[in-house]
């Protein structure tokens, strides 16, 4: 039986996720040596220098986008990322660089140590939202730690996907409860902090229409206010590209094409052919487990939409950074508490079905008065 969610029991899996975050975060950061260079040439200009600990970690990755973000939130420099058109499609995710900027009060030097703070608190909200979905499905909310290690990449880059999927989490949560208008404000900043979050979106809105939901038959006015994430997040393209020149999706060549081409080059790199495979077939198993016990759950439904998002990954994706984990954070998060919660619910009925059957074979029950001439 699902239990309510009660904050004060997420507490201690909260603080337990934060001290993992804090320990994987800031030790990556401690074992730079300083000063010194990324390991690769940075696409941001701001780090072709001696950098500090904290901005090697951030010049290594994607990190230092976001810190550029907070460093020009006006939006005017965007010739600091090459090639040309990088900043514009950096900055489409600008919910991560503008809490930089806010955390680091404007000032240029914390902005590394602002998103690697961000990153941690991000980390225990996450935490948090997966460990309530876990109690409502009569999970201990305790399993939620294994997000930490599903975001492994993000903790490593300081990345905002922790934050995008605890904002999809909320949004899903307050629509299910008929909040339209936070779940619809949730999910525009889910989208607004990462893009790939209008998948879950989408889900919800399939998952609503299909009749999922207890209640009233759907309508599609019912759905309309989902509309919403989209409009926030396109105009935000629009005056993102009046501002700099330069539309983001002009660089997203390469990192979506055809269902399965994008996996299926992936898979000449010998190197990251036994993580990719891996990956893919716990995303698949999870998908199937989820539709298998859980197929009402609108977590599953997410969850395969994100496996079907997953089949349009291009190469560059699949290859680089794993990038493709990070983009599919919402279908081993969710997926994987939509499975373990359906297997959960079938389980604890199976004892009573059984004793149901016992009980109705035994003399003098209606069941067995009715059955016994027959035998």
């Amino acid at each position: 039986m699902a239990r309510p969610s009660t904050p004060g029991r997420l507490v201690p899996v909260v603080g337990a996720a934060m001290a993992v975050a804090a320990v994987f975060v800031v030790g990556r950061v401690l074992v730079q040596p300083s000063p010194c260079c990324p390991a690769k040439p940075a696409f941001v200009s701001l780090y072709d220098r001696p950098l500090s600990r904290v901005e090697a970690v951030l010049a290594e990755g994607d990190g230092q986008a976001f810190t550029a973000l907070a460093q020009d939130p006006l939006l005017r420099r965007p010739a600091v990322m090459a090639p040309a058109g990088e900043f514009s499609y950096r900055a489409q995710r600008p919910v991560w660089g503008y809490l930089d900027w806010v955390a680091s009060v404007g000032q240029p030097g914390l902005t590394g140590w602002a998103l690697a703070g961000l990153t941690i608190l991000s980390c225990g909200a996450a935490v948090g939202a997966v460990g309530s979905l876990l109690r409502r499905r009569g999970v201990s909310p305790w399993w939620s730690l294994v997000v930490p290690l599903a975001a492994v990449e993000t903790l490593a880059e300081l990345t905002p996907e922790l934050l995008a999927l605890t904002l999809l989490v909320a949004g899903i949560l307050w629509w299910q409860r008929d909040r339209s208008v936070a779940a619809v404000v949730a999910f525009s900043l889910a989208a607004l902090t990462r893009e790939t979050m209008l998948v879950g979106v989408v889900a919800v809105a399939v998952w609503d229409l299909a009749g999922q939901r207890p209640g009233p038959p759907p309508r599609w006015r019912s759905v309309a206010p989902l509309l919403a994430p989209f409009a926030a997040y396109f105009a935000w393209i629009g005056l993102l590209t009046i501002r700099t020149g330069s539309s983001p999706f002009d660089r997203s060549h390469g990192r979506l094409g055809f269902p399965g081409v994008g996996l299926a080059s992936s898979l000449d790199h010998a190197t990251t052919v036994p993580d990719i495979l891996g990956l893919v077939v716990l995303a698949g198993a999870l998908c199937v487990v989820a539709v298998r016990f859980a197929r009402r759950d609108v977590l599953t439904w997410v969850a395969v939409g994100y496996l079907l998002f997953g089949t349009l990954l291009g190469e560059n994706v699949w290859v680089m950074n794993s990038g493709f984990s990070r983009s599919l954070l919402p279908l081993y998060t969710l997926g994987a508490v939509a499975a373990v919660g359906g297997v959960r619910t079938t389980l604890s009925r199976r004892p009573k079905a059984t004793a149901g059957a016992r009980a109705a074979l035994r003399p003098g029950h209606a069941a067995w008065k009715v059955a016994a001439p027959l035998e």
